[in-house]
């Protein structure tokens, strides 16, 4: 994510070895049922659309934090990877600005086709659509300036390697945040307890992936979020 999404933006699935992100689906009334399944769970966006991208969801999900945490300069490259309904696009599309690029990642082609009718209906100019397969991103090497991941990292086994191929992706002190749901009860919403991960899990992870990694301050209730960024010197 719902994988780039990556299909991420509200929902999550069970995934086999290597899985990629699922959606940003971990919205109110439609996590449970994301937890099941594999790759093609998420195959009808308009059934999460209304809960993935209510503009409630803001008040406790913090997209200017996440956009913060990223520190996207304008004229800067960003992945969201696992992009779902896109409720992270008109954030990023504003913070990169017109010289800047999103690419919006999911591994649903029902997700990739409402992605590209979003763009074209919001007029995003500089958002484009890419379809990557399970376990691996598709990115190129050093392509981007940022990549953030929400609510899809809990649905990766393979982290650290699949951490690795994310930091190729990225430009030497590029910066990879990882926002997930905490490893406690979190009012009804987000994946099972067992699927959980701890920020400092989350950070070993990227670690093992060649990052350089701290656990952020935050606001957000049910969340942590960890950022890793790519040596410099790397």
């Amino acid at each position: 994510m719902r994988w780039l999404a990556l299909s991420l933006l509200a929902g999550c699935a069970a995934r086999s070895p290597v899985q990629p992100a699922a959606p940003h689906h971990h919205a109110e009334g439609h996590h449970e049922a994301g937890h099941h399944g594999g790759p093609g769970h998420f195959t009808d966006p308009a059934r999460y659309v209304a809960s993935w991208n209510d503009p409630a969801r803001d008040a406790w999900q913090k997209p200017d934090e996440i956009v913060a945490a990223l520190r996207l300069a304008p004229g800067a490259t960003v992945v969201d990877l696992g992009a779902g309904t896109g409720y992270l696009l008109p954030a990023l599309s504003a913070a990169v600005g017109p010289e800047g690029a999103v690419t919006a990642l999911d591994v649903e082609p029902p997700m990739i086709a409402f992605l590209a009718d979003a763009i074209a209906r919001e007029g995003w100019a500089n958002v484009r659509t890419h379809l990557a397969s399970a376990g691996d991103p598709g990115l190129p090497s050093a392509g981007a300036d940022a990549v953030v991941t929400l609510n899809v990292w809990h649905h990766i086994d393979d982290r650290g390697a699949y951490a690795a191929r994310v930091l190729d992706a990225l430009t030497p002190g590029g910066a990879f945040v990882v926002v997930d749901f905490l490893k406690e009860a979190t009012d009804g919403f987000g994946p099972p307890l067992a699927m959980r991960l701890s920020a400092e899990e989350v950070a070993s992870d990227l670690r093992a992936g060649g990052f350089e990694v701290e656990i952020l301050s935050e606001t957000m209730p049910r969340h942590h979020v960890v950022r890793g960024v790519r040596p410099a010197a790397d």
